[in-house]
């Protein structure tokens, strides 16, 4: 059969669906207070999704603190974010990135911040965590609250600590792709009491998942498995698979509790994932290491104080004739190469109010990712290598993706 390493995967052994499913009488707040305990925070709370999640968060903050409207996040990342801020009545504003670092550019971040700002939300990209105190120490002086985005960072540390706990409020996703996943989710903590017991009343008014609802997830999370799979993705690439983030359609969310299957499954996923990431990471810095001898792409710097998770690795060509050359040639030879977010957030809504972002348009043009997952081996990772170190343009031939 067709092998095809995949961008990502999602780790799922059948063993720990059965568990999952077998657990029935596990109450889903158990899934709750292990979260809280493995990040080592106050609170969390389980929705939909991610974007719920935010979504949930971006009212409640909106409705005590009413003077502020403005949302301030990196003008690369995820563009649902914007949607979920728009439709909590607020308005985004794109913050020009680093291309060497994936960080905010920090003077124009200061130019931003004013009394009418809400928010700064800071993203670890791919498991990478960014430098936040320099963030914190901004957003606080204006009076802003922080939200860091680990959508991509679950069990990545900066400074010993957990992302998402270092802000005043982190966000994780439970969706495709993610660290832990069970087909779609999300984590909002907190280690401020009073937010807390505020989030709390909010939470409790969340209609419950209903049994189809939780059926589906699961059958959803069973399908990405399958798909995520070397010898599936060769097929889902050519469905398209990879393309549907980037279509407006599937940006939309449901404000509803994460189901209780998924919250058993979730539970025993989480007594694995610090072994999982350590796969991952390991991959990660063993590509990195052989990509530095490569002139014509960089890594994005990882700070000594970071231990990142490489939920991909983010690679940046120097033009992005280059990076369209290097992804068909990945391709053609089946590794699984991604050209995540293919443009900016000023590019995908014109109609926002924000400075110039040529740092971030840098990344959209010119990254590409690379696989870090359990499915990668010693012989890929030389493969990839081998590969992008082919000497004078590589020769390709046009791949779907």
């Amino acid at each position: 059969m067709l092998r095809h390493q995949p961008p990502t995967a999602i780790y799922l052994p059948l063993s720990h669906v059965r568990q999952g499913i077998g657990r029935s009488n596990l109450d889903p707040s158990q899934f709750q207070t292990a979260l809280e305990q493995y990040l080592g925070v106050r609170a969390c709370f389980l929705a939909s999704s991610g974007r719920a999640a935010l979504y949930l968060l971006l009212q409640s903050l909106s409705t005590s603190r009413p003077a502020r409207s403005v949302v301030l996040l990196p003008a690369y990342t995820c563009p649902a974010l914007v949607k979920v801020i728009l439709d909590a009545g607020l308005r985004p504003c794109p913050i020009d990135i680093s291309p060497h670092t994936l960080a905010f550019d920090m003077e124009q971040l200061l130019s931003h911040l004013n009394e009418q700002v809400l928010a700064v939300i800071c993203v670890h990209p791919f498991g990478i965590p960014q430098a936040i105190e320099e963030v914190t120490a901004l957003a606080y002086a204006a009076g802003a609250v922080v939200i860091e985005d680990a959508a991509q960072a679950m069990g990545a540390r900066w400074r010993g600590k957990p992302v998402g706990t270092l802000g005043d409020f982190g966000l994780f996703s439970l969706g495709p792709g993610k660290p832990l996943s069970v087909g779609g989710g999300g984590v909002l903590c907190t280690n401020d009491e009073k937010q807390a017991q505020v989030l709390e009343q909010v939470w409790r008014q969340l209609p419950p998942a209903t049994g189809r609802q939780s059926v589906m997830a699961l059958a959803r999370l069973l399908l990405l498995r399958a798909a995520t799979h070397p010898r599936g993705w060769w097929l889902a690439a050519r469905a398209g698979v990879q393309r549907w983030g980037d279509n407006p359609n599937s940006w939309g969310y449901a404000i509803r509790r994460l189901s209780p299957l998924q919250t058993r499954v979730g539970a025993v996923q989480l007594s694995e994932l610090d072994e999982i990431n350590r796969v991952r990471r390991e991959n990660g810095r063993q590509l990195a290491a052989r990509l530095q001898a490569l002139d014509f792409v960089h890594v994005p710097e990882a700070a000594d104080t970071a231990e990142p998770i490489y939920l991909r690795l983010p690679v940046v060509a120097d033009t992005a004739e280059r990076r369209e050359q290097l992804y068909q040639l990945l391709w053609s030879a089946k590794l699984g190469a991604g050209r995540l977010y293919r443009s900016t957030l000023p590019e995908l809504f014109p109609q926002l109010d924000g400075p110039p972002c040529p740092g971030a348009a840098q990344v959209a043009r010119c990254l590409l990712t690379l696989p870090t997952h359990h499915y990668v081996t010693p012989e890929d990772i030389n493969r990839i290598y081998a590969c992008l170190s082919e000497n004078g343009p590589p020769k390709f031939k046009l791949v779907i993706g």
